[in-house]
């Protein structure tokens, strides 16, 4: 099978972009292959002018490459035409139920760009005092669920832990992220049923907007947060009214290294 791909990084968290038709069937073996010859962390099937994750879970920062992507592309799908200037486009991808607007803008020297995405709201921001990771914030996608760790270390257990208690929940368990919050830094990571998959992302779109929304909540005020990941930052900002979170946006930078087929 040879699949034509593209490779985005945005702030570190690398994503192959499979251009071929793939049966979704096959997501999951094909993914796991992919991201082992790429060297990628995660991988979107892009077809019909949707983007579909890996495990079908949401994922920010690949939302914000493939609206750069499509706006772009050449014909081969491979190589990207230069952004002038800052333009608005759409997207309609995985765990989203509606197309997202991201804003692009140029990057500042050439092959490097900048993307915002207006993030869809979580189903429920959850403050929970007392659970088998102790205190920490369910805050529940479509698509995904991340809870939120303060000032805490990893520890081997907390897998199996997040799963038990995301399914008393009845939260979104397919895909969940760990965010381990440590002041203005910030260690994801996120786990896939689907493809069996369990990464240390270099940075996560959607837990950088999941610590946002739980602290702004927290502290019922609108708030912007950079956070350092081990690939770059990424910047969130949280808008809350009346102790209701009403919009969420995130913002930082996106690459691609490289593109051609994959012989698999």
């Amino acid at each position: 099978m040879d699949l034509s791909y593209i490779l985005a990084d945005p702030s570190g968290n690398t994503t192959a972009f499979v251009l071929s038709p793939v049966d979704p069937a096959r997501y999951g073996p094909v993914a796991r292959a992919v991201m082992q010859a790429l060297d990628a962390e995660q991988v979107a099937f892009v077809h019909h002018g949707r983007m579909d994750m890996m495990g079908g879970e949401f994922c920010g920062n690949a939302s914000r490459c493939f609206a750069l992507w499509q706006a772009l592309h050449r014909p081969d799908g491979l190589s990207l035409l230069p952004l002038e200037a800052p333009r608005e486009e759409a997207v309609t991808v995985s765990g989203a139920p509606r197309p997202l607007s991201v804003l692009l803008a140029p990057g500042g020297v050439p092959g490097a760009y900048r993307a915002c995405i207006r993030m869809p709201l979580p189903r429920r921001v959850l403050p929970l005092e007392e659970s088998p990771l102790g205190p920490c914030t369910l805050v529940e996608y479509p698509g995904i669920s991340h809870l939120v760790l303060e000032d805490r270390p990893p520890a081997e257990d907390h897998i199996s832990l997040a799963s038990a208690l995301l399914a008393r929940l009845r939260a979104e368990s397919g895909c969940f992220g760990l965010l381990y919050l440590e002041g203005a830094a910030m260690r994801p990571l996120v786990h896939v049923r689907d493809t069996g998959t369990l990464v240390w992302e270099s940075s996560c779109a959607s837990g950088t907007c999941a610590a946002a929304a739980a602290l702004a909540l927290r502290q019922n005020s609108p708030l912007t947060l950079e956070l350092f990941q081990p690939g770059g930052s990424l910047t969130a900002k949280a808008d809350v009214k009346n102790g209701v979170l009403t919009a969420l946006s995130l913002d930082g930078p996106v690459t691609f290294p490289r593109s051609g087929v994959l012989a698999l």
